[in-house]
């Protein structure tokens, strides 16, 4: 049963962990002071991703599975579907929602924070209208190749955000840092759209058709699509 503190998926966890080592040695060659608090958010996502704080609770309907389809199910996205769904005999889940500490409110409230700091020289102007329209277009291909599995969650894909790329790059204003574009227009509209893509998808979700025990928001389904956009932007901004 999923909790407010679960077991944390070990294999990706020790991936991802490692891969920040040679990370931090490359990135140390170059000038590493103006990128460790990127760092340390990095890695206070990966550390803190096995926390949910619920926020609301729905009625959502259970699927008709299997008891073998339900294992299979479990195995793929590592969530006890069967035991959910065994936990009481009413057809409907008394569902949770919650916001995952690494996957969504640590990396929202350091977009927040980079959008207010983000040059304590005045330099340079915050390019709102592109982290806009990045954020909007991100939204819409999240939104777009998003899933409701029934029992598990909201799904997205690992690659949703890497769109931010080549469209932060491209809208990028010609005398912005590589450094200031990896933060504000691929970093900041990535999470930004991510996060609305899925409250969109929440929203609009048929209770009546599809339902699980819980909706982790930047959790189960969705958190590495949220982490792989914050190693790359990170890892962007450091070699800059």
């Amino acid at each position: 049963m999923r909790k407010i503190v679960n077991k944390p998926q070990v294999k990706p966890l020790v991936f991802y962990g490692l891969l920040l080592v040679p990370t931090v040695v490359l990135c140390g060659s170059q000038d590493f002071e103006k990128s460790f608090g990127f760092f340390i958010v990095v890695l206070a996502m990966l550390l803190t991703s096995f926390i949910e704080i619920p926020i609301l609770m729905i009625r959502t309907k259970k699927p008709e599975y299997s008891e073998h389809e339900a294992r299979c199910i479990s195995e793929l996205y590592g969530v006890p579907v069967l035991e959910e769904l065994q936990k009481d005999p009413e057809r409907r889940y008394r569902t949770r929602i919650t916001l995952n500490m690494g996957g969504f409110i640590i990396p929202f409230v350091f977009s927040l924070y980079l959008l207010r700091f983000f040059d304590p020289a005045n330099e340079y102007a915050l390019p709102l209208l592109e982290i806009g329209l990045i954020t909007l277009l991100v939204a819409l291909i999240t939104f777009m190749v998003t899933e409701v599995k029934a029992g598990v969650g909201i799904i997205v894909p690992s690659y949703a955000g890497l769109f931010a790329i080549p469209l932060g790059l491209l809208l990028a204003p010609p005398d912005l840092p590589l450094a200031l574009v990896a933060r504000l227009l691929i970093f900041v509209p990535a999470i930004f759209g991510i996060l609305l893509a899925m409250a969109i998808a929440l929203v609009t979700l048929p209770r009546r058709e599809v339902g699980s025990a819980f909706f982790n928001l930047g959790g189960v389904g969705s958190f590495y699509s949220i982490y792989l956009i914050s190693f790359l932007a990170f890892l962007l901004g450091s070699m800059a």
